[in-house]
């Protein structure tokens, strides 16, 4: 059975795990030196050389652990940069769009207006009245033509 992928989360947890064991080794290590130093003289050149080795090992697992934590927070600085693009291209694309909706409305109204005045003349000799608009917009549109026939 292959094994799952390892999430960020995951590889961040087992890096300070590392990381942590590194620092305990080199800590141990500094701890043996100093009782060696003043116990076993000679063997005191060989833990330093030991010990500077597991301060390299220190830093490759500092630097490990930097490399698995930063790549997922880049990875996820891009996916946010894509996302606000995409959003970017909604808005322009809705801006358009509302630019033909407008564009739209404008024309309607004007075929309304014409279809108003040809029917005018009909209603005035049948005698009746016409129905008064239901929306917002058409008691607007009907009051602005009203304003314009007065003027």
């Amino acid at each position: 059975m292959a094994d799952a992928p390892l999430t960020p989360l995951d590889l961040l947890i087992k890096s300070q795990q590392v990381a942590l064991k590194v620092t305990t080794d080199v800590l141990r290590g500094v701890r043996d030196t100093a009782v060696t130093g003043v116990t076993r003289p000679d063997e005191l050149a060989q833990q330093v050389g030991e010990l500077a080795g597991a301060v390299a090992g220190m830093a490759g697992a500092v630097t490990s652990l930097a490399g698995s934590t930063a790549q997922p927070l880049q990875d996820f600085i891009v996916r946010q940069r894509e996302l606000a693009d995409t959003v970017h291209t909604l808005a322009e694309a809705q801006a358009e769009l509302a630019g033909v909706v407008a564009t739209l409305a404008e024309r309607h109204a004007e075929a309304v207006a014409a279809l108003e005045k040809v029917t005018a003349p009909v209603f005035a000799i049948v005698g009746t009245e016409p129905t008064p608009p239901r929306t917002r917009a058409a008691r607007k549109s009907a009051a602005a033509h009203r304003d314009t026939d007065a003027g």
